[in-house]
């Protein structure tokens, strides 16, 4: 009984190791996917209306008047003539 239980442990053991080094190689791939040669082109970055900040053109909130916000809540505090 006590060898039995032994082995069940070194399986288990075993398993893990095998599982967390499974998940490591499984990561570097993913890193070496993300390399220079792989991404698009720069993005334009736009400056807040109301605070300042630079943001991704992408991401940006545009008010009717075509003013450029970082978020929601700066183009809501702008008003609605602005």
């Amino acid at each position: 009984m006590k060898l039995l239980i032994w082995m069940v442990i070194v399986i288990l053991v075993v398993a893990w190791i095998m599982r967390s080094k499974q998940q490591a190689s499984q990561g570097a791939g993913q890193m070496e996917s993300r390399s220079p040669g792989h991404q698009g082109k720069p993005e334009g970055m736009l400056p807040c209306s109301h605070c300042g900040l630079y943001i991704p053109a992408s991401e940006a909130v545009r008010h009717a008047s075509g003013a450029v916000y970082c978020c929601d809540e700066h183009r809501r505090q702008a008003g609605p003539g602005t």
